[in-house]
C-alpha cells in the first residue's frame, strides 16, 4: 500500500510536473509563435512598388490600312508591334489614347480626315501589352454616336478597360479606377474638343470634353469614395495643345498648375503629333496625416505612339513610365520615379508590301552596334536623331526624367 501511495503520490506529482510542462510549453510556443508572426507580419508589409507605362496616340491613316490587309481580307497590325512589345510587357499597367473608331466594316475603314477601323486594330494593341484604352479625342465622334457606341462595345467585348466616351445620354465617361498589385489608380480623360465641333445637344455626354468644372467633381467624387476603394493615384489623360509644336502653350502650364492643385497626380498629354517637353515639379501634400513632398509630373504631348506620318518628328515618339510605391503599414503612396524611352515609327518593306513598326530606339540602337545592317543607313541616321531629339524634350533641371532602355 505504501508503494501503492507513494507511486500514486509519485505518479500525481509527476502528472503536476507534467501538466506545468504542457502550460508553460504551450504559453512558450504561444509567445513563440506570436513574436513568430510580428516577425512574419513585419516582412511581409513591405513597400509595393509598380511601374506604369504610358504612351501617346494610336493613329490608323489609310496607308497603315493598306500595310495590314492581308489576302484574305483581313486585317493584321500585329507585326506592327513585335519590337517594341517586349518593352511594354515589362510595365504593370499600360495604356494610350485610341484615336480613331471602330464603327464597323459596313462603315467602310478610312485614315484621315473621318478615321474607322477594323477592330483587329485594338485586339493588336492588347496583345502588344496595353492594359487599357483613353477613348477621348477630337476624332472621338468622327462616325457620330454610332461609331461611339460600337467603339465601346468592341472594347468591352475584348475586356478592354477605357475611359473618355460613353454610350449613356444622361451621364458623362467615369473615371476608371484599376487595382495593380495593390495599388488603385484612377485615370481620367478628356479632349479639348471635336473636329466637327460642338457635339449635338441630344450626344452631349458621349465624349469628355476639357472643363474645369467636370474634372474637379471628378477627382471630388474619387476622394470621396469609402477608403477601400479610394484610388492611391490619380492620372490625367489630356487631348490638347497646338499641333506639330515643340513647346506647349501658356495656358496649358496654368491648367496643369489647377490639375496640381485640385488633387491629380501626374498630366499626360497628347494630341499634337510630336513630343513636348516635360516638367517635374515638387508639390508638398498631406499624406497619412503628415505633410510630404510629392512629385508631380507634366508630360504636355507623348507623340504619335503610331501613325502614317512621316514627316519629322511626327514618326517619333515617347513611352513615360511613372514608378509608383506604396508604403506599409501607412498605405502612403506617391510617384517616385520618372522614365522615358523614345520610339520610332519605322516603314519597311517587307515580303513585297510595306509594313509599320514601332522601334524601341535604345535597343535599336544596340542591335546597329551589333550589326551596322541591321538597319538602312537612312533608319540608322533618323534613330540618332531620335535619341537626342527626345532625350533633349525629356531633359529637366534635375534630370529626374531617367532614359529607360
Amino acid at each position: 500500500m505504501y508503494h501503492a501511495v507513494r507511486q500514486y503520490h509519485y505518479s500525481a506529482k509527476a502528472c503536476v510536473v507534467v501538466l506545468l510542462g504542457v502550460i508553460c510549453a504551450t504559453e512558450y510556443a504561444s509567445g513563440q509563435q506570436a513574436q513568430s508572426t510580428r516577425r512574419e507580419q513585419y516582412v511581409l508589409c513591405t513597400a509595393t512598388t509598380i511601374r506604369i507605362a504610358a504612351v501617346g496616340d494610336f493613329m490608323c491613316h489609310s496607308s497603315q490600312l493598306t500595310a495590314a490587309l492581308q489576302g484574305n481580307g483581313e486585317y493584321d497590325f500585329n507585326p506592327c508591334y513585335t519590337h517594341i512589345a517586349p518593352l511594354i510587357a515589362r510595365a504593370d499597367f499600360a495604356f494610350g489614347n485610341l484615336e480613331t473608331v471602330l464603327a464597323g466594316r459596313e462603315q467602310r475603314y478610312t485614315g484621315y480626315p473621318a478615321f474607322n477601323s477594323p477592330d483587329s486594330y485594338a485586339r493588336a494593341l492588347q496583345e502588344a501589352g496595353f492594359d487599357a484604352l483613353t477613348t477621348a479625342n477630337n476624332h472621338s465622334f468622327d462616325r457620330q454616336y454610332a461609331g461611339i457606341k460600337r467603339t465601346i462595345h468592341v472594347l468591352d467585348g475584348l475586356n478592354i478597360p477605357h475611359t473618355g466616351t460613353t454610350y449613356a445620354q444622361e451621364r458623362r465617361s467615369k473615371p476608371l479606377v484599376i487595382n495593380v498589385r495593390g495599388i488603385r489608380i484612377a485615370l481620367l480623360a478628356y479632349t479639348y474638343g471635336l473636329n466637327q465641333g460642338a457635339l449635338p445637344q441630344q450626344y452631349s455626354t458621349t465624349v469628355n470634353i476639357i472643363d474645369s468644372a467636370a474634372i474637379r467633381s471628378d477627382i471630388q467624387s474619387l476622394q470621396s469614395l469609402a477608403l477601400h476603394e479610394r484610388p492611391d493615384i490619380i492620372l490625367v489623360s489630356l487631348h490638347w495643345g497646338s499641333e506639330y509644336q515643340l513647346q506647349p502653350r501658356p495656358e496649358q502650364r496654368r491648367f496643369a498648375d489647377w490639375l496640381m492643385r485640385v488633387g491629380a497626380h501626374a498630366v499626360l498629354g497628347a494630341h499634337p503629333h510630336v513630343v513636348q517637353t516635360v516638367e517635374h515639379r515638387v508639390v508638398v501634400r498631406v499624406l497619412e496625416q503628415t505633410l510630404d513632398t510629392v512629385m508631380f509630373p507634366v508630360v504636355y504631348s507623348m507623340g504619335n505612339f503610331i501613325s502614317g506620318q512621316r514627316t519629322k518628328p511626327r514618326e517619333a515618339g515617347v513611352v513615360i513610365w511613372l514608378d509608383i510605391e506604396k508604403q506599409c503599414p501607412s498605405g502612403k503612396t506617391k510617384i517616385v520615379g520618372l522614365g522615358y524611352t523614345p520610339t520610332y515609327v519605322e516603314k519597311r518593306y517587307h515580303r513585297g508590301k510595306s509594313e509599320y513598326r514601332v522601334l524601341n530606339v535604345p535597343r535599336a540602337l544596340r542591335e546597329l552596334e551589333q550589326d551596322p545592317q541591321a538597319y538602312s543607313a537612312s533608319v540608322a541616321r533618323r534613330l540618332h536623331e531620335v535619341m537626342q531629339h527626345i532625350r533633349k524634350q525629356c531633359a529637366t533641371p534635375t534630370a529626374t526624367f531617367r532614359l529607360v532602355e
